[in-house]
């Protein structure tokens, strides 16, 4: 469990990171997708686990 929500965190900040350098500057920049996707990945990690119980 822990580890697949690291490695899912970590790979959501690296697409993150990725797409936040290649979209450039302007109104896209106020997305912070570095910040956005590993919160989600994290949340859907944690509601996975919950739904198993």
């Amino acid at each position: 469990m822990y580890l697949k929500a690291i490695i899912a965190t970590l790979v959501a900040w690296f697409v993150g990171l990725l797409i936040d350098v290649n979209l450039g500057s302007g109104d896209w920049q106020l997305l912070c997708l570095r910040v956005l996707l590993p919160v989600l990945a994290m949340g859907l990690c944690i509601l996975s686990e919950l739904k198993k119980k």
